[in-house]
């Protein structure tokens, strides 16, 4: 991504697990409606131990400044701080004070969580719980 420099083609990046089913018309429209900063980072946030905020879970979108600003640091880039891409990814992102967090669970909710219709299947999600938001 950085090599390609993508950062100069689009706004927004979206990060989405390969067994999730989401509507990507319905999530452009989402996040296109939304009052964001320009070093943003959207998502399901939770606060870790070292008060590191990352992403969480099967979605996430951060801004193409955030993504400029990683592939132009080496010290993000190198950063392996945790085993799982979102937590690595919260914490080099840490090393930046100007990036704005959102917690977009009610926002991606929508967008994946509530069900899929289509001619050959459908699908329903039931939660089980919720996660506690960065304020609390």
């Amino acid at each position: 991504m950085c090599q390609s420099k993508l950062f100069d083609m689009y706004d927004m990046f979206v990060k989405v697990d390969d067994d999730v089913l989401y509507d990507p018309d319905h999530l452009s429209d989402v996040i296109s409606r939304m009052d964001i900063a320009e070093h943003a980072m959207l998502g399901f946030l939770l606060l870790d131990n070292s008060n590191v905020v990352w992403p969480n879970g099967p979605i996430y979108a951060y801004s193409a400044s955030v993504l400029r600003w990683l592939c132009s640091n080496e010290t993000a880039l190198n950063h392996t701080r945790g085993t799982h891409e979102d937590v690595r990814f919260g914490h080099a992102l840490a090393l930046n004070p100007q990036v704005q967090y959102y917690n977009a669970d009610d926002v991606f909710n929508p967008v994946y969580h509530l069900q899929y219709r289509s001619s050959r299947m459908f699908v329903q999600f039931i939660q089980y719980g919720t996660c506690k938001n960065v304020e609390d």
